[in-house]
């Protein structure tokens, strides 16, 4: 089998340290940070999110490996400019693949 390069350097501990995609505080941020998670790992990124209920005042931000970075903030960009109707469509269809 031969060595690939490029999938030793994902491995590798710098490609895999968490970089933020989303940071916001306020009463809507825990909603869009749980949106911003539904869509990337709807896309197969996986996230790691962080925030606090009990302190609204506390930012909530989402987190992604360095390698998927670029992606996630793409796949957000998209998302934005598809609007919430989009959203909604997709979570639809994703609840009925589900079942």
């Amino acid at each position: 089998m031969p060595h690939d390069k490029k999938s030793d350097e994902q491995k590798t501990s710098h490609a895999l340290d968490s970089v933020i995609v989303f940071e916001g505080s306020g009463t809507t941020a825990e909603i869009e940070a749980l949106g911003i998670q539904a869509v990337l790992e709807a896309e197969g990124i996986r996230v790691a999110l962080g925030g606090e209920t009990s302190f609204p005042s506390l930012p909530w931000t989402v987190g992604v490996s360095k390698a998927d970075a670029p992606r996630a903030l793409e796949v957000i960009a998209e998302a934005k400019k598809a609007g919430p109707k989009a959203a909604a469509e997709a979570e639809a269809e994703q609840e009925r693949s589900q079942n």
